[in-house]
Formats: structure tokens, sequence, C-alpha cells
């Protein structure tokens, strides 16, 4: 089973280069909505196995 949702924790100006770009397709490529702190701010997950919420800064 492919996630739907991935979280990255990311600390601003990030000096090691992470995520991966290839981590980043390779969750996308299977379909998953990639969400990263350093992009999308502060991320907050609500909901059931069935069905979620997001909601980002």
């Amino acid at each position: 089973m492919a996630p739907r949702l991935a979280l990255i924790s990311v600390g601003a100006d990030n000096p090691y280069g992470h995520p991966a770009p290839s981590t980043v397709a390779a969750l996308r490529g299977g379909g998953a909505m990639v969400l990263r702190t350093d992009e999308d701010g502060a991320i907050a997950v609500a909901g059931t196995a069935q069905e979620l919420e997001v909601a980002r800064d």
C-alpha cells in the first residue's frame, strides 16, 4: 500500500540537502501528497484512515 500523504520536517535554510529530491519524487510518483515544513509551514493532520484533513500555515 502506497502512502497518500507524506509530511517532511525540514529546518529553514537546511544546509544538508534534505529531503533528497529523489525521495520527494518517489513519494509523489507513488501518488502521495508531499508537504514540507520549510515550504508549507506548520502542518496539522486530523481524520481517520479513510479520510484525512490537512491544515497548513
